[in-house]
């Protein structure tokens, strides 16, 4: 009986382990069966090199677009696919490719970019850029690039350097997340700055892409700038071309050349006065991302309204100006500052201030810029702050009479909804500049009184009622 039941026993245990073995080796082979596919699906093994192995494959799914808004459904009308759609170009602006393998000795140049100012001053501006040889970029096929096809800056060159690859190619680092290449221009001007960001913005949307998992490439050799942040913050991350030299060839799942510098929907040149599409969305995104709380439409408080003087001082930017000097200043600056201070240190309903954007990171700057209602300074990068403005305040632009016809920032207030105020300052009085100011608190807050800056008679500002803003409703 004894024996009978230990042998019972053993029985049930070698029963068990049996079943775990098979387990083990089922789960065991499922692994490998994964492992198998997920490497054929990627078509790549590695050889003897360490390197990666790369066929060709023109196979992919079909990107689904956002063609809602301005300009996004004209970019939508106007598509050019060639080569399986490894290919496609966009209202004759910018082009993405797929399944790219980029060969980074291909981009010659003098500099690698990243350098520290200070020891690239006085290089020359064209050896911040690269030339873009034949075999730059390889394509799954051969590509006939349409004849009446123009597109401006450095596009073309890329285009042009296109060469096919139909067998297995060696590649040195594949990329599979989603990466826009920019080429930047005025790489440490604010105003241009914005002008890239947005685009790049508006590319992650037009591709259904979300901007923190875009990888940013930029193909330009321009040193470090104050500014880089906006990119690591807004997108996943930047790398610089010329930084990826150690890698002779990179594979790209997706990567999109964006449309150069001039060309952006919120340049200038094109002259708009109402928002595109995502632009509130990509003002709001930077906000998040420096961690500024902001309420767009909070009402005007005229018991407690907020001047704000911008003022400008020297500073070395890039390397073309090792001196640092700034053109465009208050040459009376430090009078106009005691002046307009004393004028205001009376009135308990307003807050009168000045700052330097120079001294500050770019979240101080932004939290001030939010927490302002009339915001005032000279013509010149510095007001691109108007994007972060609450609706209805007011950006004062002095200037003289050459910059008048410059209405980078006129525009960009009517977008944000934001009123504009040209003060011509041609003899650089604070009296000159306090009666633009007094003009727009008669606007914005009508039964307020102020201190005249030569006496201390109190002046009762009486607007015109058609010009009266305060608090008035502006839809976006």
């Amino acid at each position: 009986m004894f024996i009978k039941r230990y042998y019972s026993k053993l029985f049930r245990r070698r029963s068990r382990r049996s079943i775990l073995l098979k387990l083990i080796l089922i789960t065991f082979c499922f692994g490998a069966f994964i492992q198998i596919n997920y490497n054929a699906l990627y078509l790549l093994s590695q050889d003897n090199y360490g390197n990666l192995t790369l066929c060709t494959n023109t196979t992919r799914n079909k990107t689904i677009l956002n063609c809602s808004g301005d300009p996004l459904k004209q970019w939508c009308k106007n598509e050019i696919n060639l080569c399986h759609s490894s290919l496609s170009i966009y209202n004759k602006l910018f082009f993405v490719t797929h399944s790219v393998i980029l060969q980074t000795k291909f981009a010659q140049g003098k500099r690698l970019g990243g350098e520290d100012i200070q020891t690239v001053l006085n290089q020359a501006e064209k050896d911040e850029y690269f030339q873009f040889n034949k075999e730059f970029l390889k394509l799954p096929c051969d590509i006939s690039i349409p004849k009446d096809l123009s597109l401006a800056n450095h596009l073309p060159s890329v285009l042009s350097s296109i060469t096919p690859y139909r067998t297995c190619m060696d590649v040195h680092l594949r990329i599979n997340e989603t990466t826009i290449a920019v080429n930047r221009q005025d790489y440490v001007n604010i105003y241009h700055t914005m002008t890239d960001l947005y685009t790049v913005y508006l590319l992650c949307r037009f591709f259904q892409r979300d901007p923190k998992s875009v990888r940013i490439l930029f193909v330009d050799a321009h040193p470090k700038g104050n500014l880089d942040i906006f990119w690591s913050k807004l997108f996943h991350s930047y790398t610089r071309l010329g930084q990826l030299k150690e890698y002779p060839t990179i594979f790209y799942q997706e990567l999109i050349w964006s449309q150069p510098q001039l060309n952006s929907e919120i340049d200038i040149q094109r002259n708009r006065r109402q928002a595109p599409s995502f632009f509130f969305d990509f003002r709001d995104d930077i906000l998040k991302q420096f961690n500024v709380p902001f309420e767009y439409t909070k009402q005007i408080d005229c018991n407690s309204l907020q001047i704000f003087l911008l003022c400008r001082r020297n500073y070395v930017a890039h390397p073309r100006n090792p001196t640092g000097k700034i053109t465009r200043q208050l040459q009376n600056e430090k009078q106009i500052i005691n002046d307009l201070t004393k004028v205001f240190s009376d009135n308990s309903k307003i807050n009168f201030t000045y700052n330097y954007y120079e001294n500050l990171t770019m979240e101080e700057q932004l939290k001030i810029t939010t927490q302002k209602d009339i915001f005032i300074g000279m013509h010149g990068a510095g007001l691109t702050h108007v994007l972060f403005l609450k609706t209805n305040r007011t950006l004062i632009e002095l200037t003289t009479a050459q910059w008048q016809s410059q209405i980078h920032y006129e525009l960009w207030a009517s977008m944000n909804h934001v009123h504009h105020h040209f003060c011509s300052n041609k003899d650089g009085s604070a009296q000159t500049i306090l009666n633009c100011i007094n003009l727009k608190i008669s606007q914005m807050c009508p039964s307020m009184t102020v201190n005249s800056l030569h006496s201390n008679q109190t002046i009762k500002l009486i607007p015109t009622v058609s010009k009266n803003i305060s608090n008035s409703t502006i839809h976006r």
